[in-house]
């Protein structure tokens, strides 16, 4: 028996374990969205139970600039990658170097009414902007598809060098974008002037898109399909390995 072999399947069966997780949590979700349709903010206050609204998002007492793009946004989530080679130059990888979130409390309005809404503990459910493009001061800047110089070597003792060796993702909740949020309705705060506060206190779901209800749920479908899939083929996958060495 392959000590070392064994130990490989072990760790993809992990892996594969990890998946199936990560990927019944979303389908979890999907089927739990699947179960209700949004309602006007101004209903909101009187649905039992977890509700869903949809809405434009507009500042509260105040709103953040993404960190890459200088977005005027309620939310953002972003990360910073640099590509590394291998000392033999036989791939490279992108490895994360800094990465972060802030939001801030907003609010969110259709014609009927207006939502309060703290992001605080929510999942996130956003697109993805991601450029390798910069400025002459070295800033990201948005990837409008047009020709760029993308050059990069790795030279002994110094690594990986060139243009294009780092990518910058971001993801935002823009302020007069659209908002679709899932969680449970009180009374908002004293002080706050809105129709109701949509919370996450008590709720199975707690979660802020930026697409509508439709598009959400499928992206979980799509997420929770895919993790689950390829979870269930390395979970058999290593089993199999582990399997072979030991019989």
């Amino acid at each position: 028996m392959d000590i070392v072999t064994v130990l490989i399947g072990v760790v993809i069966a992990g892996l594969g374990i990890a998946g199936l997780v990560v990927g019944g949590k979303a389908l979890r979700q999907w089927r739990q969205l699947s179960a209700n349709d949004p309602v006007p903010i101004n209903q909101a206050i009187t649905a039992s139970g977890t509700v869903e609204v949809e809405g434009d998002i507009r500042g509260h007492d105040s709103t953040l600039e993404s960190v890459h793009f200088g977005e005027d946004c309620v939310a953002y989530e972003y990360e910073v990658e640099k590509r590394r080679h291998s000392s033999n130059n036989s791939g490279s990888n992108w490895r994360t170097i800094d990465s972060g979130q802030a939001f801030r409390p907003f609010v969110l309005e259709d014609e009927s009414g207006t939502a309060y809404v703290d992001p605080e503990g929510a999942l996130f459910s956003l697109e993805k902007e991601r450029t390798r493009k910069t400025n002459a001061q070295g800033e990201p800047v948005p990837d409008d598809g047009s020709w760029n110089l993308n050059v990069s070597a790795n030279i002994p003792g110094l690594g990986s060098v060139g243009i294009g060796n780092k990518r910058y993702t971001e993801k935002r909740l823009d302020v007069g974008g659209h908002c679709y949020a899932v969680g449970t309705a009180e009374r908002p705060p004293a002080g706050v002037d809105a129709d109701v506060a949509i919370v996450g206190t008590g709720a199975p779901t707690f979660m802020l898109s930026d697409a509508t209800e439709k598009e959400t749920r499928m992206r979980l479908l799509m997420r929770g399909a895919g993790y689950a899939l390829a979870g269930l083929a390395a979970s058999a996958f290593g089993v199999v390995i582990v399997g072979a060495e030991l019989l």
